[in-house]
């Protein structure tokens, strides 16, 4: 692993003067320029670039006829400008009209250049065909969790007395569903049901609600995030676009149902015995809540099942698959 010895320094510097998408995007473009003498130096013959962060590379890598696999990590950008208009609060986290058209621009000039895409989900794969990818492009791997660290645990409610302990974990955002979040606690307040929100951000949302019932966990290591899962009961998700959702997995490692936006790819690891797939709808979501507060039996049977319908997503087992498929692709060009 090669780590240019100014990286701290531009960190600094980019914090300090920008912020949001427009600090991710000079990021990016620094970040590009510098792999590119890394590859003139070291000229790869199979090269994986990280999306937004590798048109230039690829270019260079292309001159010499090397592989470049385009490691995605969202659905295709015209998806992605069609959510943006349809939430006009994305702006405020994608950027202004300028900033999206240049990095627009961008992708799909990644998209051109690889001769193979990593994706996610199917949610993901369904994006690229949509728009004209080549299906023998696309490769489709599913994300991995940690089972050292996220395993599941033994204690679930007890039957006879029942309070529910919701928990979301992940970036605090508009675009993650935590306003939305906190509108359905409002509406709960009545209920013996708390929401522990872990994640970065909390401080732009904190002070939106004076519940007590609402705990602000901030940010905290995996280990830590793994003993939070354990003391809830139900993980909780309505992100308005997340290609694959991390989260989810490792909550449904530790035994705990899930309810998740119909946005969210990691929904294609769950059905109505593990948890509930559901739109942007506030009745529904407090009809769910309710149905698992009230039946701690299920709870507990959904836990179960999360945990046994995601045993195989290990990461030791994602990179065995990427290294065989990678492989067999590549070999048969």
């Amino acid at each position: 692993m090669i780590v240019p010895g100014y990286w701290w320094l531009r960190e600094i510097i980019l914090r300090l003067f920008l912020h949001g998408e427009s600090r991710n995007f000079i990021r990016d473009r620094l970040h590009d320029f510098w792999v590119c003498q890394q590859v003139k130096k070291y000229q790869p013959q199979i090269f994986i670039g990280s999306e937004k962060s590798c048109k230039n590379s690829f270019h260079l890598v292309k001159k010499y006829k090397g592989i470049c696999i385009l490691d995605l990590a969202q659905i295709h950008v015209y998806d992605l400008k069609i959510i943006r208009h349809k939430y006009a609060f994305l702006k405020n986290e994608w950027g202004n009209d300028f900033l999206f058209n240049k990095i627009q621009k961008i992708k799909l000039m990644e998209y051109d250049l690889a001769d193979i895409i990593l994706v996610i989900s199917m949610k993901m794969k369904v994006s690229l065909l949509k728009y004209g990818i080549s299906p023998n492009k696309i490769l489709l791997i599913y994300l991995g969790f940690d089972p050292q660290i996220f395993y599941r645990k033994i204690q679930y409610p007890v039957p006879d007395y029942h309070s529910l302990k919701l928990i979301f974990v992940g970036n605090l955002s508009e675009a993650k569903g935590i306003s939305f979040l906190l509108k359905l606690m409002e509406k709960l307040a009545g209920f013996p049901i708390s929401l522990t929100l872990i994640g970065s951000n909390a401080r732009s949302f904190s002070g939106r609600t004076n519940l007590p019932n609402i705990l602000f966990g901030g940010i905290k290591d995996q280990s830590s995030v793994a003993n939070y899962l354990h003391k809830a009961d139900v993980f909780v998700f309505p992100s308005y676009l997340d290609s694959w959702g991390m989260a989810v997995i490792e909550a449904m490692a530790c035994g705990l149902p899930v309810i998740v936006s119909d946005e969210v790819g990691a929904s294609e690891c769950i059905d109505d015995k593990v948890g509930f797939i559901l739109p942007h709808i506030e009745n529904q979501w407090i009809n769910a809540i309710l149905i698992l507060l009230y039946n701690p039996n299920l709870t507990r049977q959904m836990g179960v099942q999360a945990a046994m319908n995601v045993c195989s997503f290990t990461w030791e087992n994602y990179q065995s698959e990427v290294i065989q498929r990678l492989e067999k692709v590549i070999h048969g060009m």
